[in-house]
C-alpha cells in the first residue's frame, strides 16, 4: 500500500468514477482501475461497488477513505514541516470560500500571502457556509472562509471573524420607501421579498430578523447570488435585503440603498479543525488574522 493508490482510491471516491479519478489525477484509466484493484486484492476487501453509472463505497470502502485522509494529510503535514526545516516554505493548501468576500478584500489577501510564499500551491473550492463546514469535517479542504452559522459551528473546528456584512434594504427608485434614508423592519410586513437561498446563513439572518420583528416574509423569489437580487429589485419584482458593499461593487441602475434601524450583522471568517497541525496551515491562519486586525 502506497500513498499514490491512497490517493487514487480518494479520486474514485470523490468522483464517483473512475474515468474522472484517472483524469484528476493525471494518469489512464488502466493504470489507476489497476491500481485500486491490486490494493483490493492485497487487503482482502472490495472497497467498490462497480456499475455502468460509476463507483460506489463499500462499507469497507468508506472506512478506508476515512483513514487514508488521515494519513495523507499526516504526509502532507509532515512534509511541509520538513520544508519549514529547510527554509523552502513549500506545500499545498486547498481554500474553502463562498461567493462574498468583500468585506474582508479576499483577492487582496490572497495575492498578499502567494506573495509572501511564491512556493506555495494554493487549490480553491467555492462553495456555501454548510457544505464548507463539511468539507472540513471530512477533511478535504484544509481552511475555510465562510460565515459564522446561526446554530453555531461544529466543536471539532475553530473560527475566527474578520470582518462583517451589515445588511441593508434595496428598493426600486419607484418604491415609496427609496425616499427614506431609515427603515424599521416592522415596516415591511406587507412587502413582496427577493430572499437568499434557504440553507443560507444569511437567509436564515435576516428570516430570524422578520420574526423578532413580528411577521413572516412573503418570499416571491429566491437567489444564491446577491447581484441577481439587485436585477430582480431593478425589475420591481420585491425588496432585499443586501450587504452593503453590494450596493458599492455592482450598482444598479433604478435601485436605491435604504438602512435598516434593525441592524442585522453577518459575521465572516475562518474556519479550520482543532487537530490540525500542518505548519502551512498555521501560517496561513497567522497571515490572515494580522490582515484582518
Amino acid at each position: 500500500m502506497d500513498l499514490y493508490t491512497m490517493k487514487y482510491v480518494l479520486a474514485v471516491a470523490d468522483m464517483g468514477n473512475f474515468s474522472l479519478a484517472a483524469q484528476s489525477c493525471h494518469v489512464g484509466q488502466p493504470a489507476l482501475s489497476q491500481q485500486v484493484a491490486k490494493l483490493e486484492k492485497e487487503l482482502g476487501v472490495t472497497l467498490f461497488y462497480r456499475n455502468a453509472r460509476g463507483a460506489v463505497l463499500t462499507e469497507a470502502g468508506r472506512e478506508f477513505v476515512l483513514r487514508a485522509r488521515e494519513i495523507l494529510q499526516k504526509a502532507q503535514t509532515l512534509q511541509e514541516e520538513m520544508s519549514f526545516y529547510a527554509g523552502l516554505h513549500k506545500g499545498t493548501l486547498t481554500l474553502g470560500i463562498i461567493t462574498s468576500l468583500q468585506c474582508i478584500n479576499f483577492g487582496g489577501m490572497l495575492s498578499a500571502f502567494c506573495c509572501s510564499y511564491p512556493d506555495i500551491s494554493v487549490n480553491i473550492v467555492q462553495d456555501g457556509t454548510y457544505d464548507l463546514i463539511d468539507l472540513l469535517v471530512e477533511r478535504k479542504i484544509d481552511l475555510g472562509f465562510l460565515n459564522r452559522p446561526t446554530g453555531g459551528i461544529p466543536s471539532s473546528l475553530e473560527f475566527v471573524k474578520l470582518g462583517e456584512d451589515r445588511y441593508s434594504l434595496a428598493v426600486s427608485r419607484l418604491h415609496p420607501l427609496a425616499k427614506r434614508k431609515l427603515v424599521s423592519l416592522s415596516e415591511l410586513k406587507e412587502e413582496h421579498f427577493i430572499f437568499h437561498q434557504a440553507g443560507q446563513v444569511a437567509a436564515q439572518l435576516c428570516l430570524d430578523a422578520c420574526h423578532l420583528a413580528g411577521f413572516e416574509p412573503n418570499i416571491v423569489c429566491r437567489s444564491s447570488n446577491p447581484t441577481t437580487g439587485l436585477y430582480m429589485v431593478q425589475g420591481g419584482l420585491g425588496i432585499a435585503f443586501l450587504p452593503t458593499e453590494e450596493f458599492q461593487s455592482h450598482a444598479v441602475d433604478g435601485v436605491v440603498e435604504v438602512k435598516l434601524q434593525e441592524p442585522i450583522i453577518k459575521e465572516v471568517g475562518i474556519a479550520w479543525r482543532r487537530d490540525a497541525d500542518s505548519p502551512l496551515l498555521k501560517e496561513a491562519i497567522l497571515f490572515c488574522k494580522k490582515w484582518a486586525y
